[in-house]
């Protein structure tokens, strides 16, 4: 299970394996989401995992990334939860440019 922290001071989205009935997430994810760069951290506070974008992404128009996952740590589940991650923030970009184009009085047909 995947929770998006709503209310904090920056954003935080939280990990939790099926099944586990421990109620404190497995690991957590902080950083810049918007810039996708950002830091998995396990129930200790110790970092797991980093992700960050690839520079290259913006010439080719394709989401690449680098992910680099400590030893040790299940490197599947950071690659699921950095994909959600990365949807989650492709969705709210994507309304925020529909909200911009609204206001603006832009979309497909403009007014000369």
């Amino acid at each position: 299970k995947i929770e998006r922290e709503m209310f904090a001071v920056t954003p935080k989205y939280k990990f939790f394996y099926e099944g586990d009935m421990n109620p404190f997430p497995d690991f957590t994810a902080e950083g810049s989401f918007s810039e996708r760069k950002y830091t998995f951290k396990n129930g200790l506070g110790e970092t797991i995992a980093r992700v960050g974008r690839n520079f290259f992404e913006v010439v080719t128009d394709v989401d690449e990334y680098q992910v680099e996952v400590a030893a040790g740590v299940d490197a599947a589940a950071v690659l699921a939860v950095a994909v959600v991650i990365d949807e989650d923030h492709d969705e709210e970009d994507a309304r925020e440019r529909r909200e911009k184009q609204e206001k603006e009085g832009g979309g497909f047909f403009r007014l000369i």
